[in-house]
């Protein structure tokens, strides 16, 4: 009975060792079977980052958006062409790199930063100087040239009749100091309001700053001019150019050593690529190059008289008329304001080699069409040239549906005829382009058309593409920058 127990007792050990070896064991797979998968785990994947230079991006995009200020400085219309320093500026950098250019006006510098910070800009092209607050935030490129800071005052009354140059020097500030318990105004966002809190601090006493967030440079300036105020601070170069007609003002008092003058740039993380061409540009450029386009504004005496009637928001003395005639046709009035400046420079009795004559050079046959001659008032000219765009118009609207791109088609129309539009729109159609879009397809066959001639697609004949091809292009660009400047 013993034995009988002992032998239960190690087959219950013996058993209880192997269950617990079986237990420890991976499970065998049977032949055939797949091995079991290892339980699944969860690595954290780095998306890929787009590290295109942002100065790439914009290459590819083709086009430079800079926002400047609208006056007789930066930006402005001369005899309806976009001109002005800055404006001069940015063209000879898009020139370089071959990008078009884009301009947005605004004449508050804070709402100018706040285009930048949300990237509706590249640039800001306001002649910036540098100072703590916007180093910090910005990237501010090489100086394109750099400038003091003047104190514009008024000449004493009675200057011209005093007897020597003294006594007209001792009733001015010639000195710094001299500003103790002052009032001196001041655009609000430029570094001249730094200037003018540094010198506060370099003499120790109180200078009173009013800066003027709705005020540019030149308002303050003519400020000075009218007695409306007795003192601004701006920067040399805008004084130079302002006061240059105005024989009353004194721009002689320095409040600043020399400072960098440039465009501003954001500031992106691990990529200066923008920034990096602009200041190669600038570097290209050279100085004197640069200096070439300022001393061009500062000297030339005609600057503020001839340019301050456009700068406020004038193209032409035939603006109300131009946009009656637009209103009649469904035009954006500047458009129609770009078209006739390009035929004919807002000149009412010009004519032509060719017999176009008027505003918007036309020919003969059409002025008789139309009910006019020679002897027609220029909105009688503006009239009959509207009619010819309707009529344009008509013809092309079952062919190009997008309104605001058949406008090119219109004008490629009105410089050389429908047939010839037709031509590079059935040759556009047939080499599998899109016949009722202008850029990068029918302007191709425009602008080459000579090479189609024995084409069956061509029944107008021969024409010389590249004149109509830059007619469109060239009214599409002050087109913008009409749209850019006025209301």
């Amino acid at each position: 009975m013993l034995k009988n127990i002992r032998f239960l007792w190690v087959v219950l050990v013996a058993a209880l060792l192997l269950t617990a070896c079986v237990n420890d064991r991976q499970p065998a797979n049977f032949v055939g079977e797949e091995p079991e998968e290892p339980a699944e785990t969860h690595t954290l994947q780095l998306q890929p980052v787009d590290t295109i230079p942002c100065f790439d991006h914009l290459r590819e995009k083709g086009v430079l958006t800079a926002v400047t200020n609208c006056g007789e400085i930066n930006y402005n219309m001369y005899n309806g062409h976009p001109s002005g320093f800055e404006f001069e500026l940015l063209k000879d950098f898009c020139d370089f790199y071959d990008l078009k250019l884009e301009i947005v006006v605004n004449d508050n510098m804070d709402s100018c930063f706040c285009l930048l910070d949300a990237d509706e800009v590249d640039i800001v092209a306001t002649g910036v100087g540098l100072n703590k607050r916007l180093k910090q935030k910005y990237f501010l490129t090489n100086p394109i040239f750099t400038q003091k800071s003047v104190l514009v005052q008024r000449m004493p009354r009675g200057w011209g009749k005093m007897s020597t140059e003294n006594e007209v020097e001792n009733q001015l500030l010639r000195s710094p100091l001299e500003l103790s318990r002052k009032t001196v105004y001041v655009t609000k966002g430029l570094h001249t309001a730094d200037v003018v809190e540094h010198l506060s601090e370099e003499i120790g006493d109180t200078i009173y700053v009013v800066e003027s967030d709705s005020l540019s440079p030149i308002d303050l300036i003519r400020m000075v001019n009218d007695s409306l105020i007795d003192y601004a601070v701006v920067d040399e170069y805008i004084a130079k150019m302002i006061a240059y007609n105005m024989n009353g003002l004194d721009t002689k008092l320095a409040v600043s050593i020399e400072q960098p003058i440039g465009w501003l740039v954001k500031r992106h993380e691990n990529d200066s690529s923008l920034l990096n061409a602009i200041n190669e540009w600038i570097d290209d450029a050279e100085q004197k190059h640069l200096r070439k386009i300022m001393l061009r504004y500062i000297k030339n005496g005609r600057y503020v008289s001839s340019r301050r009637e456009e700068s406020n928001r004038r193209l032409s003395s035939f603006d109300s008329a131009i946009k009656k005639t637009a209103k009649q046709i469904g035009w954006d009035w500047r458009l129609l304001a770009a078209l006739i400046y390009q035929e004919s420079r807002f000149k009412v009795d010009l004519e032509s080699d060719k017999g176009a004559f008027g505003l918007m050079q036309l020919m003969p046959s059409v002025m008789s069409r139309y009910g006019i001659d020679y002897n027609s008032s220029p909105q009688e000219q503006l009239e009959a040239g509207g009619k010819l765009i309707k009529y344009l118009d008509k013809c092309l609207k079952n062919k190009v549906v997008d309104s605001l791109e058949r406008v090119k088609f219109v004008l490629a129309a009105y410089n050389a005829g429908l047939g010839h539009v037709y031509d590079a729109q059935r040759l556009a159609k047939k080499f599998g382009k899109a016949p009722d879009v202008w850029e990068d397809n029918v302007d191709y066959y425009i602008l080459n058309k000579s090479k189609f001639l024995n084409d069956t697609c061509c029944k107008s004949g021969y024409l010389r593409g590249g004149q109509t091809y830059r007619f469109v292009e060239e009214i599409m660009d002050r087109f913008y920058h009409y749209q850019a400047l006025m209301d």
